[in-house]
């Protein structure tokens, strides 16, 4: 059988999502609450947050600090929305974050934050003398190398991340989205090449009017998978799995409170490139690699090389090699000093998502299969949107979006610069 089958009549409205992460559980919130009498389909895996998913995590920064303006705008947005909005302010945990990079990077920020005069902002450079003294000495001994000023927002912070999610698709639920347990297989197409559907493994297809693909790191799969002899509906370049590492330490009660009181932060160096969030309700501090690694594999039906995550369960993402864990032990001690070299580090895991060349997401109609919507390439960046990303989704769907989202989000676009910079993968998962 061909990828084409019988058309299917739908009458309506009606939407199937795939993937629970942030952006097809934020679209699926914002749909139901714009298009209440819709039917409207959230699918994954069970429980939810499905774990695999990048957005499934103890925690996940929160920041406006962008050098490309048009995030910094979409940030301050959500991040409104991360302090005041009931739904989400009870995952939010303001506790500044700092910066560690070249001047370049921070003078970009600050201009940028120039254009927003009304953000709650606070902002400033602190010299890397001060910081080694803020904070009860927690980062004396990171890595500095020769940056003399370290940039600090106290507006920064980092959110619960899965129970978040979790919230937000309970919510979604009792608002009337049928949350439907299944792994899809592929895109239905009619013979006019409009998608109408999916098919699930078990063989069970779903219908509706608008198919959305939400399927970070397996959207490159899905799509060879659904139609493997049409070139033209394949991602190519213009995304591919990517993954990261990070790591916990459990701390005891007299660590944890002085921890607590630290700042999210960052170090862009070459001998660090990582970060750590504070320690959560279970006194579990967390750093992560910022070096991204991909898994290419040959996809035999379509004869194309694609990256995807492990074919395992979850992606076998709590299995690390020694290279992997040696990194995040460099970074972890170049964000702490001496004092890490003591702490034993657990729940190590390697996080997917998927990427783009300039970590812009791809949110648009596939331009060569009508009615399939692609809501996909976080960068890991995109979690902060959470609570705003389904709001322009539902414009994307309705033909509203505005013209300078609609060009940077299109499955072909320029290159303006990259939105998260140097997370494009460049070495393979087995070389690390």
């Amino acid at each position: 059988m061909g990828i084409f089958q019988s058309k299917v009549v739908r009458h309506g409205k009606s939407y199937i999502i795939v993937g629970a992460g942030a952006f097809g559980a934020s679209t699926a919130l914002h749909l139901i609450r714009k298009y209440p009498s819709a039917k409207i389909y959230l699918v994954d895996r069970k429980p939810y947050p499905p774990e695999r998913a990048a957005s499934w995590d103890w925690n996940k920064v929160i920041r406006a600090d962008y050098t490309t303006r048009v995030y910094m705008n979409l940030a301050l947005e959500a991040l409104e929305k991360w302090t005041e909005d009931k739904l989400y302010r009870e995952f939010y945990h303001q506790s500044g974050l700092a910066w560690v990079a070249d001047s370049e990077f921070y003078q970009s920020i600050i201009n940028n934050y120039r254009h927003f005069p009304g953000s709650k902002h606070q902002i400033q450079l602190l010299s890397t003398q001060d910081v080694r003294n803020l904070w009860g000495g927690i980062h004396a001994d990171a890595v500095y190398q020769d940056v003399k000023e370290v940039f600090y927002n106290k507006t920064g912070g980092w959110a619960e991340a899965a129970n978040a999610l979790r919230k937000v698709i309970d919510t979604a639920i009792r608002e009337g989205v049928k949350y439907v347990e299944a792994d899809v297989k592929k895109v239905l197409f009619d013979k006019d090449g409009s998608a109408f559907g999916v098919i699930t493994e078990e063989g069970t297809p779903i219908h509706a009017s608008h198919t959305v693909l939400a399927t970070g790191a397996m959207t490159a799969n899905i799509l060879a998978d659904s139609a493997p002899t049409e070139p033209k509906l394949q991602l190519g370049s213009r995304m591919t799995a990517a993954a990261i590492c990070s790591a916990m330490v459990k701390l005891d009660e007299r660590e944890a409170s002085l921890f607590k009181t630290g700042p999210v932060f960052a170090n862009d160096l070459d001998t660090v490139i990582g970060g750590s969030l504070p320690p959560n309700s279970d006194n579990q501090l967390k750093v992560y690699r910022d070096e991204s690694f991909r898994n290419t594999v040959l996809h035999e039906a379509s004869g194309q090389e694609i990256s995807v995550p492990p074919s395992k369960p979850s992606y076998d993402q709590w299995d690390l090699s020694p290279g992997m864990k040696k990194e995040v032990r460099s970074s972890f001690e170049g964000i702490f000093g001496e004092k890490a070299k003591d702490w034993e580090l657990f729940n190590y895991r390697i996080c997917w998502d998927a990427v783009t060349p300039t970590q812009d997401p791809i949110i648009c109609e596939h331009p060569h299969a009508k009615q399939l919507f692609l809501v996909t390439g976080g960068s890991f960046h995109g979690y902060k949107f959470l609570p705003i990303i389904g709001k322009y989704v539902v414009e994307m769907l309705d033909g509203t979006l505005e013209p300078e989202l609609t060009k940077i989000w299109a499955w072909d676009k320029e290159n303006n610069g990259e939105a998260h910079e140097g997370m494009f993968p460049t070495r393979e998962m087995a070389d690390v």
